[in-house]
């Protein structure tokens, strides 16, 4: 019996920190979104021609802090765990750098959209990345999706072309 209070308790435990990490993960994304937005202006009148810049900003402060992370994990092991960097091998480089154009690619097109359109409308069009992952899922990996599954990307397409609706009724 004192085996299954303990498994129950480590099961809550383990819901409660990922219910915490997906809430911070929301919580950092779409406080990055209105930042991003505030920084290169559009409605808010401080209209700046740098989502290039921005890109590369928060890729050169993303590094530092993993620089930082990594050596502050050296001196407090039991408070801080994070990989060291420093050491690169050239053959894993090269299996990360496709990715790494990607990610590049994804936020610089984040900015880019974000500066022509309004966050609600740019969460409308990132929605559609659900589409386009049953579409892949089906395409490349040959997993059919469920019809309920289904059912919910008609409602985003449809959730799309009301968004569009909107946004053209906004200028």
């Amino acid at each position: 019996m004192e085996s299954l209070g303990i498994r129950q308790e480590s099961l809550l435990y383990k819901y409660v920190r990922i219910t915490a990490v997906v809430s911070l993960y929301w919580a950092v994304s779409i406080s990055m979104v209105f930042v991003n937005k505030y920084l290169l202006g559009g409605s808010s009148g401080h209209d700046k021609d740098a989502p290039l810049f921005v890109t590369w900003f928060q890729c050169f402060v993303t590094a530092v802090a993993c620089i930082l992370l990594s050596q502050a994990s050296k001196v407090f092991p039991n408070l801080i765990t994070f990989p060291e960097v420093g050491h690169l091998e050239k053959s894993k480089a090269r299996q990360v750098l496709p990715l790494t154009f990607m990610f590049v690619g994804m936020i610089t097109l984040n900015n880019l959209c974000l500066k022509y359109v309004g966050v609600a409308f740019y969460y409308v069009g990132r929605s559609l990345t659900t589409i386009f992952n049953v579409i892949f899922t089906y395409i490349m990996l040959g997993q059919k999706t469920s019809s309920p599954a289904i059912v919910c990307c008609a409602v985003i397409i449809g959730g799309f072309f009301l968004g569009v609706d909107q946004e053209n009724e906004a200028g």
